[in-house]
């Protein structure tokens, strides 16, 4: 969805994302007012309806679409963890971890989950996304593994488990994960039996009796001591000296 907006300034914005999922209601509705709303004609937006199989209905003379998307809204984004692309020496590449799998299934090494490039993707759509949801009367629900949670919860100023909740909030992220899966008997397909759910604020609460906001996300955990930046530069070659006179 790309289209030019305005925000409370009439100043010129433009909104520029696509969602994975949006669940909404269905009514009826005047194919002649959605002709107006998408900006086509008659026949040409009676043929959008029976391509995308909507329902058509014709009465005392008129076309209507009985089914067209209405209130309420829930936009879905998920967020799988991609692995990330292995070491070649650990032989944690993906052809190299399952080539070792079979070849010895009980002593072979995995690529991890690439975290970070995944948490990055979020965090710059995560506010953004709930917006929009709300701009909508509607709500969003991001869903994720347990494990990105916890990567978020260890690494950002966000405490995911300060915001557990049962019930919907302007930000809501769903956690799902396997469980002790090494502890139960081997299936052809593992379930997802785990599942957290959290909900809060995009910023403080008024009286801020519960939390700083989802905006925690974006902020830094817990800086290291300067130390560690000496440790990381002095195992590194400079490229080259100024000399300040």
């Amino acid at each position: 969805m790309k289209v030019e907006t305005t925000n409370d300034d009439e100043e010129a914005k433009s909104f520029d994302y696509t969602f994975d999922y949006v669940i909404a209601g269905s009514s009826p509705k005047k194919l002649s007012e959605v002709a107006t709303l998408v900006g086509k004609g008659l026949n040409t937006t009676k043929k959008m309806a029976e391509d995308n199989q909507y329902t058509l209905a014709l009465r005392n003379g008129e076309f209507w679409i009985d089914d067209f998307p209405s209130d309420p809204i829930v936009i879905v984004e998920i967020m799988t963890s991609s692995t990330s692309g292995g070491n070649k020496n650990k032989r944690t590449q993906i052809a190299m971890a399952c080539e070792d799998a079979v070849i010895s299934p009980e002593n072979h090494n995995a690529p991890g989950i690439n975290y970070r490039q995944v948490w990055a993707r979020m965090v710059s759509q995560l506010i953004v996304k709930s917006q929009v949801g709300l701009a909508w009367n509607g709500k969003t629900i991001w869903i994720l593994q347990d494990l990105l949670a916890q990567y978020i919860s260890s690494t950002t100023a966000l405490d995911l488990s300060k915001y557990i909740a049962q019930y919907p909030d302007e930000v809501n992220i769903l956690a799902l994960g396997y469980g002790e899966i090494d502890a139960g008997t081997p299936t052809p397909i593992i379930e997802l039996r785990d599942s957290t759910f959290y909900a809060g604020p995009i910023t403080n609460n008024a009286d801020n009796s519960v939390s700083k906001g989802f905006v925690e996300i974006v902020k830094i955990g817990a800086p290291p001591e300067k130390e560690y930046l000496w440790r990381a530069l002095f195992k590194k070659a400079s490229c080259g000296n100024v000399v300040l006179k």
